[in-house]
C-alpha cells in the first residue's frame, strides 16, 4: 500500500513539472484537428461562424483596449499591449463591415501565397513582437530600435514593388503547390518565402530575451514577486500557435482555414487580457527615466572628477563617459573595494532593504553609478545579483527578529525584515536555511536555552 501510494505520488509530482509541456502539445493537438475540421464545413455554415468569431473577437479587442487604458497606469509593455490588441480590433472590424456589406469577410484575400496576405501577416507579427520586446526588456526598444525591427519587411516590399513598377517584370501567378515548385527559383517565389521567415524570426528574439529575462530581473529588483515569466512563456508559446496557424492559412488554398485562425486569436486576447488587466507592475512609474541607457552603460565618476553640468532648469546633470573606454574600466575595478565599503556602510545604517519597494537603482543615493555600473558592483564584487544580495541581508534581519522578538509573530517579521509577504519570505528562508522560520526559532531558543 505505502509503495503504491509513493507511486501514485511520484506520479502526479511528474504531472505537475510537465504541467505546461502537456497543455502546449494538447493545444497544438486541438489546433490542428480544427484547422482539418473546419476546412470541412460548408461554405455557407463557415461564413455564419466567421462573422460570430470577428464579431467576439472585434467587441473583446476593442472593449479590452479601452478597459485597460481607463483602469493600468502602468509602463508601456502595457501600452504596447493595447496597441496590440486595438490593431486587432480594428482589423476584424474592417472585416466585419465588408462582410456585411459585400458578404465576404477579410481585409485581404485568403489565397495561396497571396503577397497581400503576406505583408499583412508579417506586420502583425512584428506588431505582436514589440509587447514581449519591452516587457522582457524594460526601457531597451527605442523609437530606433523599432524602425529597425520592422526593416526586413519594409526591405522586401520595396525590392517587389521596384521589380513590379520600376523594371514591369512580370509576377507569375503561384495559386497551388504544383506552380510553387514549377516557380520555385523565381526571385517573387523567394520574396514571398523571406516574408514568411519574419514570424519565425520575432520567435527566435523573444526566446533570447525571455532566457535572459530572470537573470536581468535579478539584478534589478530586490524581489521576484510580481515578476509574472509564466504569462510571457505563454505569450511567447501563443505567437508559436499563431505563427503556425497562419502557415496554414498560407499553404492551405482553402478560406475555411482562417476560421480557426481566427478562434485561436479570440482565445489568445481573452486569456491575454486578463492577465494584463490582473497583472501588478513590478517596475515603479519612472524607473526607467534614470541611468537606464543599455548602449552606453557609463560611470559617474571618472579619472577622480565628478562629471557634472548645469542646465537651463538650474538641475545638475551628469555628463557620463562610455563604458567601452578602458580608462573607465579600469577605474572602475580601481574604486570597487571602496564602492563596496561605502555600499555596506549604507545597508548597516540606513538599512534600505527593510524597504518593500527597494530597487537597484535607490543605490545611486549613495554611489555614482549608473544601472549597468550597479549590476556590475554586485556581480564582480560580491559574486552574486542584486535580488540574493538584498536577500542575505533580508534573512539575517528576520533571524535577529525571530531570535530577539519572541513575542512577534511569523507574519510580524517578515513585514518588518522587507519582504513583501508571508510566503515569500517563508519560501526565502526554506532556500536559504532549509527549514521554515517557526522550526528555526524554535531550534535556536532550545539551544540557547536548554530545558533542565
Amino acid at each position: 500500500m505505502p509503495h503504491k501510494f509513493l507511486m501514485k505520488n511520484n506520479l502526479l509530482k511528474s504531472l505537475s513539472r510537465y504541467k505546461r509541456a502537456i497543455i502546449y502539445t494538447v493545444i497544438l493537438f486541438l489546433v490542428a484537428v480544427g484547422h482539418y475540421f473546419f476546412m470541412q464545413m460548408s461554405l455557407e455554415s463557415f461564413r455564419y461562424i466567421r462573422q460570430s468569431v470577428i464579431s467576439m473577437l472585434c467587441f473583446l479587442c476593442l472593449g479590452g483596449a479601452y478597459m485597460l487604458m481607463l483602469r493600468k497606469k502602468g509602463g508601456r509593455a502595457d501600452a504596447l499591449f493595447v496597441f496590440l490588441m486595438f490593431m486587432v480590433g480594428l482589423t476584424n472590424l474592417l472585416s466585419l463591415i465588408k462582410g456585411l456589406t459585400t458578404g465576404y469577410a477579410g481585409v485581404v484575400e485568403y489565397k495561396f501565397m497571396s503577397f497581400s496576405m503576406l505583408i499583412y501577416g508579417s506586420v502583425y507579427a512584428y506588431i505582436f513582437l514589440l509587447y514581449p520586446l519591452e516587457a522582457f526588456r524594460p526601457g531597451w526598444l527605442t523609437l530606433k530600435r523599432a524602425i529597425f525591427l520592422f526593416l526586413p519587411t519594409v526591405a522586401i516590399l520595396v525590392i517587389y514593388l521596384f521589380k513590379i513598377k520600376i523594371l514591369n517584370v512580370a509576377v507569375p501567378v503561384i495559386d497551388n503547390w504544383t506552380s510553387l515548385i514549377h516557380e520555385f527559383w523565381n526571385m517573387n517565389v523567394w520574396l514571398r518565402l523571406l516574408i514568411l521567415v519574419y514570424p519565425v524570426f520575432g520567435l527566435v528574439i523573444m526566446l533570447r530575451y525571455r532566457n535572459n529575462y530572470m537573470e536581468w530581473c535579478e539584478n534589478n529588483f530586490a524581489s521576484m514577486e510580481n515578476i509574472d515569466i509564466k504569462w510571457l512563456e505563454d505569450y511567447i508559446f501563443g505567437n508559436l500557435v499563431i505563427t503556425l496557424s497562419c502557415e496554414v492559412v498560407v499553404f492551405s488554398d482553402n478560406v475555411r482555414s482562417v476560421l480557426m485562425h481566427n478562434i485561436i486569436f479570440l482565445f489568445f486576447f481573452l486569456y491575454g487580457f486578463y492577465r494584463v488587466l490582473f497583472h501588478k507592475n513590478p517596475y515603479p512609474e519612472g524607473y526607467f527615466k534614470a541611468g537606464m541607457n543599455e548602449t552606453n552603460a557609463q560611470i559617474r565618476e571618472a579619472l577622480g572628477t565628478d562629471n557634472r553640468y548645469q542646465g537651463r532648469d538650474g538641475e545638475m546633470g551628469i555628463v557620463f563617459m562610455p563604458e567601452n573606454d578602458s580608462n573607465n574600466k579600469s577605474l572602475f575595478a580601481d574604486k570597487l573595494p571602496g564602492y563596496r565599503d561605502k555600499l555596506e556602510q549604507w545597508m548597516r545604517t540606513e538599512k534600505p532593504h527593510l524597504r518593500k519597494d527597494f530597487k537597484l537603482t535607490d543605490a545611486m543615493e549613495i554611489l555614482p553609478l549608473n544601472r549597468s555600473y550597479l549590476s556590475r558592483l554586485f556581480n564582480e564584487g560580491y559574486g552574486e545579483s542584486f535580488y540574493h544580495f538584498v536577500m542575505r541581508y533580508r534573512i539575517a534581519e528576520s533571524k535577529h527578529l525571530l531570535l530577539s522578538r519572541p513575542d512577534l509573530t511569523i507574519t510580524s517579521i517578515a513585514d518588518l525584515s522587507g519582504f513583501s509577504s508571508l510566503s515569500v519570505f517563508s519560501r526565502a528562508f526554506a532556500q536559504e536555511i532549509n527549514c521554515s522560520p517557526m522550526q528555526w526559532r524554535e531550534r535556536e531558543m532550545s539551544v540557547k536555552n536548554p530545558t533542565i
